[in-house]
This record gives C-alpha cells, sequence and structure tokens, in this order.
C-alpha cells in the first residue's frame, strides 16, 4: 500500500496534484491549511488533515507534527503543491521524516520564484527577457523619468503572487492607477504576440522530461519550440536545477520569444500532462527513487471545459484526448461542479488567460 501526503494551502493547483498523485500512490492524505478544505470533497483524497500551523511560516512544533503524520500514516512521499509548500521542502525537506519530491536549493528558487530576480537571471545568461523594472510604490513609478523606455502597453505585476493574480495591462499613462494593493510592484514591457508555457523535470541540471502548450479561450494544444528548450536548458545547466520548473513565455508574429516568469513548482494545467502520457508526479517519484521508465507523450489537442460539454451529444466529434479529459471531469463530480460555478461566475479570469 503506497501512500502520499500533499501539503495543500489552497484548492485549484493543489486539487491537479491530487489527480495526478492518484495515478501512482493506493491512498494520498491532504494535510491542507483552511483554504484547501474543499479538497475534502474529492473522491481521490483518501483522508483531509487540517493543518493549524502556515506552510509560509513553518515553526518547530509544526515540523515535528509532518513527521509525527508521515510515521503514523507510513507515508511513502511527500509532495508539494505550490510556490509556499515547494519552498518549504526546500528548507526542511530533510527534517520531515520521509522521502520528499525532488525540488530545487533553497537559493536557486528563491532567485527563480521572484519575478524581478528571475528577469535579473535572465539578463545575466543572455536569455531573451522584456525590459523590466521594480518600483516600491506607483508614486516612484510614477516619478520614474525612464518609463518611456518601456512604453505602452505595459505589464503591472506584484514579485511573488502566482496564478496571475495582481497583474494588469496599462494601455496609456492616462491609465495608470494611483495605488495598487500590493509592494513591490514589478513594470514590464508588453510582449506582443500569444502566450506559451513550458514545463521540465530535472535531475541535477538534466531535462529528463518537457511538456509544452499553448492555451487560449477555447483550447489547449501541446506545441514543440525547439527554442524555447534551448535556452531553458541553459538555465537549467546553469543552476544544476533538480525538481519541475516551468516559463512564461511570449513569442511574437516574427518568431521571436521573451521568457516573462519562472514557475519553480508544480502547475495547474499539469493534468493535462498526465493524459499525454506525462504524470509528473509519478516521474518525479521515479526520479526520486533513482528509477527510469520515461514515456514518450502523445501530442494532443484539447478543447476548453466549456466546449467539451457543448459536444456530449455529438461525441464523436471529440478526439481522444478529449474524451480523456472528459472522463477526468466526469470521475470526480463534486469539484468539477465547483469548478463549473466557479467559471460561471467569472472568477478566475485572469488577465492573460493563463493560470500556471
Amino acid at each position: 500500500m503506497k501512500r502520499a501526503l500533499v501539503l495543500a494551502s489552497g484548492p485549484r493547483i493543489q486539487y491537479r496534484v491530487l489527480r495526478c498523485a492518484s495515478e501512482c500512490f493506493d491512498e494520498v492524505y491532504i494535510l491542507g491549511e483552511d483554504d484547501a478544505y474543499l479538497l475534502k470533497r474529492s473522491r481521490f483524497c483518501e483522508r483531509f488533515i487540517a493543518f493549524a500551523g502556515d506552510f509560509s511560516n513553518l515553526q518547530q512544533a509544526d515540523l515535528a507534527e509532518i513527521r509525527r503524520l508521515c510515521a503514523v500514516h507510513d507515508i511513502d512521499m511527500v509532495l508539494p503543491s505550490c510556490s509556499r509548500t515547494t519552498r518549504l521542502l526546500t528548507i526542511h525537506g530533510a527534517q520531515i521524516g520521509a522521502p520528499f519530491y525532488p525540488v530545487p536549493a533553497q537559493d536557486t528558487f528563491d532567485a527563480l520564484d521572484d519575478k524581478w530576480r528571475f528577469a535579473g537571471v535572465c539578463k545575466d545568461l543572455d536569455l531573451p527577457v522584456p525590459v523590466t523594472r521594480r518600483f516600491e510604490t506607483m508614486a516612484d513609478l510614477h516619478r520614474d523619468p525612464e518609463l518611456e523606455r518601456i512604453g505602452f502597453p505595459l505589464i503591472l505585476k506584484p514579485a511573488a503572487m502566482s496564478g496571475g493574480y495582481g497583474v494588469r495591462r496599462i494601455d496609456s499613462a492616462e491609465a495608470l492607477p494611483e495605488h495598487l494593493n500590493y509592494s513591490p510592484i514589478i513594470c514590464q514591457e508588453y510582449i506582443p504576440g500569444e502566450e506559451l508555457s513550458s514545463f521540465y523535470l530535472c535531475d541535477a541540471g538534466r531535462i529528463v522530461a518537457s511538456f509544452s502548450y499553448r492555451r487560449t479561450l477555447t483550447k489547449l494544444e501541446e506545441i514543440r519550440v525547439p527554442l524555447i528548450d534551448e535556452h531553458a536548458r541553459r538555465l537549467i545547466e546553469h543552476f544544476g536545477y533538480r525538481g519541475v520548473i516551468g516559463f512564461d513565455i511570449r513569442r511574437q508574429p516574427d518568431g521571436r520569444i521573451a521568457f516573462i516568469e519562472c514557475n519553480p513548482r508544480f502547475w495547474y494545467h499539469m493534468e493535462v500532462a498526465m493524459l499525454a502520457g506525462l504524470n509528473f508526479v509519478t516521474l518525479g517519484c521515479r526520479l526520486r527513487d533513482a528509477e527510469g521508465g520515461l514515456a514518450d507523450p502523445e501530442t494532443l489537442k484539447i478543447r476548453s471545459p466549456r466546449r467539451l460539454c457543448g459536444n456530449l451529444l455529438t461525441p464523436w466529434r471529440l478526439n481522444r484526448a478529449e474524451r480523456a479529459y472528459l472522463r477526468y471531469i466526469i470521475r470526480d463530480p463534486a469539484i468539477s461542479g465547483w469548478a463549473a460555478l466557479q467559471s460561471a461566475i467569472g472568477r478566475y479570469r485572469l488577465a492573460g488567460g493563463q493560470l500556471l
């Protein structure tokens, strides 16, 4: 009986980790903060354990409780599920008393998870990156004499929040807000074109699996862009990276690319990679246990859940991957119903259409 323990601070990306983990573990336990309580409703959650601490500020008593849970429930693997819990394992992984999913070194994670520091890393490695500035307040930005160098439209975003929260496109100087509810403020040149995402599983600076895709409001399709892989490999080798890492990229109509953000963690659409034959949870656990068996993924294209449901009466129009995705949705009706409600009321509509 193989058991996994997922550290969860919320319900969305964490749910994808749960589903991927359920494919390779007999039982999946959730150690969750208050915001993750919804995961208890999933039929794939064997047991939800409420966590009274704070994953971003772990105390010794919290660490002792995680060790106790790992011992009592005979946990075979502890899994992170977001930036907060990934960083927890970079710091405390060796002290939790159970094997844990591969993660990078703490200083590497901190350099890549911060949008301002990541832009600096790209510049140092001569990777394509938009003009990027950092301001403590909007007043500082308004006073900046070099704002014209960035030009309009431009992008404003926080340095460390994930999932696209706080990201705003500003089309003119008159549209610049007076205040924002976060600090510091990252101001970045807007790159026209399409938004791409590329994710990699790495071992000591070596890429062992990869999955890249393009997402629009109506579909998600796998893509392969050798130039992105080439640039990503340079960064991964530079840090001797271990674990999952992803990049948010813009590709202009003429083919030029720019690295916008880095996500040194699991991501929101990882279940699509699983449907293509690349379960990053399974592969990372095999990597942790020094096992082989990496699979070649299928190339896939999946329409949005809303459009898929619109074709339920004409199933012959669905491709193999779309049928598999519908089965994925139907197998967990409580969570799928909640997600449909959130979509219907307009929650989680983000600036770039992406939730990574």
